[in-house]
């Protein structure tokens, strides 16, 4: 029965899509019997569609806080705890982009399933990943290019004054030659696409409130 009840969850038959469902029931995220995970009609990699018709307000998906990742919940977490200090920053993402450069390329990472689901983060299909000309044509009139721009010389200006050389003293956990410039770009682009601010206590504590 467990078998077919996770069958309903997903429209393929992915080895990875398969790991990251049977990861979701180890870790307590619950998805909607009204939803089910798929590549198709999805802009980029996997997405959720209905199969149900759904109410207004129905909640569709739970996630606990122990399975989300940031710097707090990483391995690596009191690393970057201990020297959150020289990890400042203007974006204030550097902690959180090391923990994804570190549990990424991490073979034993809780959140490995999950991860596994991005072989390529480029097929994100950011403005940033393509050429400075595609972006200057076919973008021209909008401000896009001059804002890729910017982030594209923040996030090397942020990689090389801060990131590098936090990896550089600590190579036991990071390594320059994978944790690239490149990578730490298409982190960004990640975060930029599917990261979410999680909500605070006492936002929850209004919410029950004004719900009542």
């Amino acid at each position: 029965m467990a078998t077919e009840a996770k069958r309903q969850k997903v429209d393929n038959g992915s080895e990875s899509l398969q790991n990251f469902l049977e990861w979701c029931d180890r870790v307590g995220l619950v998805l909607s019997s009204k939803v089910f995970v798929s590549k198709r009609g999805t802009m980029a990699a996997y997405g959720m569609l209905a199969k149900d018709n759904i109410e207004e307000g129905e909640v569709l998906f739970t996630i606990p806080r122990p399975a989300l990742l940031h710097q707090e919940t990483t391995k690596v977490s009191a690393l970057l705890n201990k020297e959150k200090s020289c990890l400042e920053s203007s974006s204030s993402w550097v902690p959180l982009l090391l923990a994804l450069l570190y549990e990424y390329t991490s073979s034993q990472s809780h959140w490995g399933p999950y991860l596994s689901l991005w072989s390529d983060f480029r097929a994100l299909d950011h403005p940033m990943f393509w050429s400075k000309e595609e972006r200057d044509g076919l973008l021209k009139g909008t401000g896009v290019p001059g804002a890729v721009d910017t982030d594209l010389s923040n996030i090397q200006r942020e990689y090389t004054d801060i990131v590098l050389p936090f990896i550089l003293r600590h190579p036991d956990l990071w390594n320059p030659n994978t944790h690239t410039l490149d990578l730490y770009t298409q982190l960004v682009a990640f975060v930029m696409a599917y990261s979410f601010q999680e909500p605070q206590k006492e936002d929850e504590d209004d919410d029950e409130e004004e719900e009542e």
